[in-house]
């Protein structure tokens, strides 16, 4: 989780603000000074009235021109941060473990490393770039709960003097830093490898002493390849979940940042498709829940007024969840359609600011199906202006093995596909592969089969996705793949509807005509044709499609000579 967050405060009139290093202050009493950090000095202090301890982190500017700059960013009179003070951090915890050459026990790890991943994920959800991720600035408010804490300014981070002074005085501190980062290039890659070298500090503390780890990390930005050898070692003394780090470590730690993992990609990894577990629900960590009597008294209003709940209580996924139940139940008339571009944006980023909570995630699905239903047009386009199809393909993507998510995903899908009105048409590209996998996932599903049949017969009325669906990024074969589905649900009269639709489609494209041919599609489609007689608009379909590939098989007259009409 984050911390408090970092106090940026104005003094009050007539109190001073910690000046230079031992100016007495009115306030705090100064206790000790910490390691000066990259860009100043860091000192404990203890509030005179309360006895309260902090850090306070005094910002050292080389001129007026970087300190006007900071101060317009922080808001403050000083350039002083005050945080909150714990004895222990990340650091202690691997200092320890590793002078005692112990592994440090995997239930805690991966708990804290869910914590980390979920104020990183939200970080990153709101563009803020942490820039200064290293095992210190993960504090433990207690034995088993963490924050992060001293996020940099800015401008601040621009002070290559002053940076390059504090990384001679101490070369561990900038053994941190992505290898873009030491040029003051940063970007939400460089927390991911920041990220990466903690990790790879807490595995292998147990086997390797702070000045090996330091040189491993600097040598990981000219040569990742070092990596493989400790990652070697980490299997041969059973480190835990080392098959887990193996695949992670390597994606995060590499020096193109375009070939880094994201943070969710880093979520995925560990906590989706790999074997971590953790109690931790995106920014529920030990917060206090909302109690549900009072969240039903809130949610008593019209929609605005519940909508302006789940803006206030946007962090929390109980309060969205009860709002958006609220709201399926409430009739059309009440509902208010369409509803005007802000408040389909709330619907949309609570999707997207919950995305590891399943059952918002479902409940999200079912509302915006709902409304589409009601005012399909243009809530659909306002959707999709609010990232809903890149955001549902990056759940299909990540959930295939949820059947639920994909049900409601496919759902979603073709009801703005269905409008035939997309802002952007780049992620369509996409879909086909993933409705390939949402079929290869489960085969046996007829109502998958409907559903992914469907999507496809969508995709299908827009040439450069119809084009995606036969010749798919992996090499493999679309049309393949139709025949297979066919087979499995040829009792299906809805899945045969689709796949029928689907195939007038493709046949409509000359240049899709020769794969159908060559595809042995023609013997599918005589089947259709002679199984279904009772359907007329099954063969109609049948006949058009036949009709399409026999004038492609049929010789063309000589050179010189008229075709017969």
């Amino acid at each position: 989780m984050l911390g408090p967050g970092s106090d940026r405060r104005r003094p009050t009139q007539g109190e001073r603000g910690p000046g230079s290093p031992g100016e007495p202050m009115e306030k705090y009493q100064v206790l000790y000074q910490l390691n000066p950090g990259a860009l100043g000095v860091n000192l404990v202090v203890e509030e005179m009235e309360t006895k309260v301890k902090h850090v306070i982190k005094q910002v050292e500017c080389m001129d007026d021109h970087y300190a006007s700059q900071a101060l317009e960013e922080i808001s403050s009179l000083y350039l002083c941060l005050v945080m909150e003070f714990n004895e222990l951090s990340f650091q202690e915890v691997i200092e320890d473990k590793r002078k005692a050459k112990e592994i440090i026990d995997s239930e805690w790890m991966q708990n804290v490393l869910g914590q980390v991943l979920d104020a990183l994920e939200y970080l990153h959800h709101l563009d803020i770039i942490h820039r200064n991720l290293k095992p210190s600035n993960i504090i433990l408010i207690s034995s088993d709960h963490c924050k992060l804490q001293d996020l940099s300014s800015n401008v601040l981070m621009t002070d290559k003097a002053k940076w390059n002074i504090r990384a001679e005085e101490d070369p561990f501190r900038k053994s941190w830093m992505a290898p873009e980062a030491l040029n003051f290039s940063f970007s939400h890659k460089s927390d991911i490898w920041s990220l990466g070298c903690i990790i790879l500090d807490m595995t292998s503390c147990s086997f390797m002493d702070g000045t090996e780890a330091m040189h491993l990390r600097k040598s990981l930005r000219q040569s990742p390849g070092s990596l493989k050898a400790i990652l070697k070692t980490m299997e041969e003394k059973q480190i835990p979940d080392v098959e887990t780090f193996g695949n992670l470590l390597p994606l995060m730690l590499q020096i193109d940042p375009s070939d880094r993992i994201t943070i969710k990609d880093v979520v995925h990894i560990t906590f989706v498709s790999g074997s971590f577990k953790s109690s931790c629900v995106s920014l529920t960590l030990h917060r206090q829940m909302v109690p549900a009597s009072i969240t039903d008294m809130l949610l008593e209003g019209n929609v605005a007024s519940i909508l302006e709940v789940m803006q206030k209580f946007s962090g929390w996924p109980e309060v969205q969840l009860r709002a958006m139940k609220r709201l399926l139940k409430m009739p059309a008339d009440q509902l208010g359609l369409p509803w005007p571009p802000e408040l389909v944006e709330v619907v949309v980023t609570t999707m997207q600011l919950h995305d590891r909570v399943l059952d918002v995630q479902l409940c999200a699905c079912s509302l915006l199906l709902h409304l589409l239903g009601q005012e399909s047009e243009s809530l659909s386009d306002e959707l999709q202006k609010a990232g809903l199809l890149e955001h549902i393909l990056e759940h299909l993507n990540s959930s295939l093995e949820s059947r639920d998510v994909c049900a409601s995903g496919l759902g979603l899908l073709w009801a703005l596909l269905l409008d035939g009105i997309i802002v952007n048409k780049a992620p369509l590209e996409k879909v086909p592969d993933l409705i390939s996998q949402v079929l290869a996932t489960y085969p046996a599903d007829g109502e998958m089969a409907e559903a992914s049949c469907g999507v496809f017969w969508l995709l299908s009325l827009l040439e450069l996705a119809a084009f995606k669906v036969v010749v798919q990024e992996e090499g493999g074969s679309g049309l393949s793949l139709i025949k297979e589905t066919y087979q499995l649900h040829r009792d299906n009269p809805e899945v045969v509807e689709n796949v029928g639709m689907l195939l007038v489609h493709l046949a409509s494209y000359e240049e899709i005509l020769p794969e159908l041919v060559s595809s042995g599609m023609k013997a599918l489609v005589q089947e259709i044709k002679e199984r279904f007689t009772s359907s007329l608009e099954l063969v109609s379909y049948a006949k058009k499609v036949l009709l399409r590939l026999e004038a492609a098989t049929s010789p063309s007259p000589p050179c010189g000579e008229a075709a017969q009409p």
